[in-house]
């Protein structure tokens, strides 16, 4: 049954994906880019502090479970830490809303930012038990426990969008015009969806005897995830201050606009990087065989290449398509997207190098390098999204600069990665991972040249394209031996649905605890 550890998470991310795409198509369609725009920036606010409640323990909590420690024990010293890192992460939240408007006497352009951040509390108040169950789950390697909830998740936020904002169940007037006040539905459904993620979390978790934890274990927490404090600090302010950055330099209309690119990021990241996500325990599992390291290490940067860069090429070529058909006023930000779609591969195609430095426990190695890259990608963010800040002049490119900040700030977190690792082990990189790569590249290249004008196509058309680069993709694979028809038999059978209804079953019959 291991084939079926990711082909669950795949699943989970690939309907998450697809029930992702029809929510936002609903915001954005009958909401509006504007109050999207709002709802984004106030979420984004919220998440920036979002290190608070996590300052690399969940990371820690991954690696102890995956060496076989006491559940029960570390999971205890996992909840105690989490309650007080949650209460601390919203008086955080409050401090910052008070600082940034009482201190600084600044305001953001709309109010119903504020209100849609205290919508949100339920949301990070859900944040850091979900992120620490994640991070159970991944440990155990229990795939199904760990995508069930988030599957759950993804339907209430769906069925909580159509019937709060397209059914416009409080009957706003003009609300099909996309008037601002549509960001607070948004908020509302966004709380309640994670309100159902908490619950869902903590049932499929098997609660277990709440004792509390030896003071010796939380210091083997702290010394684990100590090095890795920085680049949790950084990750949180990197992916989200942009969002504000934008927001504040131009104004709801443009933080939409790049809202619904790194919306589109996100899922498509989340579903490229579901075969990274047991990386971690996987190679944890391994350190004892230098050999059997090494080729673990190969076949995963084999296969991320061969799975991730034709999915993100496809993107690339239809970037203004896709963004259509959520709204016309998007297709704007489809260069802006392009380029990020670029970026995505760069920090993509990372995960295995730095991660590798967490299965040997020498996480201020793996720190250094994701620190380097976050805090790139912040100073990039500043310098080259708003136009001014504190009366020193910036570049203003708006959203095109908080573009290439992310596709900069990921070329350099990947060359650094594959430098770092090669000065400790060697790992096999063949030469079929890198054709995979040039084939989906040459292949996209040829639609684009194509369909370069095709820029309002109907779904169904261009699912119809998408299918027909995959089928042209695995037919080079094959001709050129990327990669052999037992290997294609072989990935297809992970997706054998009497295997994960079995290994399902089986994973919920078993007590995690």
């Amino acid at each position: 049954m291991e084939t079926s550890k990711p082909a669950w998470i795949l699943l989970q991310n690939a309907f998450g994906l697809i029930l992702g795409f029809l929510t936002y198509l609903l915001i954005l369609r009958d909401a509006g880019v504007s109050s999207w725009g709002i709802f984004s920036t106030a979420l984004s606010f919220g998440l920036i502090f979002s290190f608070v409640s996590d300052l690399g323990i969940n990371t820690a909590h991954t690696r102890m479970i995956a060496l076989g420690k006491d559940r029960n024990e570390y999971n205890n010293a996992l909840i105690f830490m989490k309650i007080f890192l949650t209460l601390a992460y919203i008086g955080v939240i409050f401090l910052a809303v008070y600082v940034w408007t009482v201190l600084f006497h600044q305001q953001f352009q709309s109010p119903l930012v504020y209100l849609s951040i205290l919508l949100l509390i339920p949301y990070f108040l859900g944040l850091p038990y979900i992120q620490a169950n994640r991070a159970f789950f991944t440990g155990t390697q229990e795939a199904f426990k760990m995508s069930l909830p988030a599957i759950m998740e993804s339907v209430v936020r769906f069925a909580a969008v159509v019937i709060l904002i397209h059914f416009n169940v409080f009957n706003f007037p003009n609300a099909k015009s996309g008037i601002p006040e549509m960001a607070i539905l948004i908020a509302i459904s966004y709380s309640i969806s994670y309100v159902v993620y908490f619950l869902l979390s903590f049932v499929v978790g098997m609660p277990w005897k709440f004792r509390m934890p030896h003071i010796e274990t939380m210091r083997t927490y702290l010394k684990y995830s100590y090095p890795l404090m920085g680049a949790a600090i950084t990750k949180a302010i990197s992916a989200n201050i942009p969002q504000v950055l934008v927001y504040i330099a131009i104004g709801s209309f443009a933080s939409g606009g790049f809202a619904a690119d790194y919306r589109f990021i996100l899922m498509m990241t989340g579903f490229t990087m579901s075969v990274t996500v047991l990386i971690l325990p996987s190679l944890t599992t391994r350190l004892d065989s230098s050999e059997d390291y090494g080729r673990t290490m190969g076949v995963t940067v084999k296969y991320l290449t061969i799975f991730v860069t034709p999915i993100t090429v496809f993107a690339i070529v239809f970037a203004a398509a896709i963004l259509n058909l959520w709204n016309s006023a998007l297709i704007q930000f489809a260069f802006a997207l392009q380029i990020m779609l670029i970026g995505s591969w760069f920090w993509t195609m990372s995960t295995p190098y730095w991660t590798h430095f967490n299965a040997i426990a020498k996480t201020r190695v793996s720190g250094i390098l994701n620190n380097f890259g976050y805090t790139l990608w912040i100073v990039l963010d500043v310098v080259l999204i708003p136009h001014s800040l504190a009366d020193i002049r910036f570049a203003g490119l708006g959203v095109i600069g908080a573009a290439y900040a992310y596709l900069i700030s990921g070329v350099v977190i990947l060359v650094s990665s594959i430098i770092a690792l090669n000065l400790e082990v060697k790992v096999p990189l063949t030469l079929q991972s890198i054709k995979g790569g040039v084939i989906s590249v040459l292949l996209g290249a040829l639609f684009y040249y194509l369909l370069e004008d095709s820029i309002r196509l109907h779904s169904v058309v261009l699912i119809g394209l998408f299918l027909l680069y995959s089928l042209a993709y695995v037919g080079l694979l094959i001709v050129s031996r990327t990669i052999s028809r037992e290997e294609l038999m072989d990935i297809l059978n992970m997706l054998n649905l009497k295997k994960l209804w079995n290994y399902a079953v089986g994973e919920l019959r078993n007590k995690s605890q």
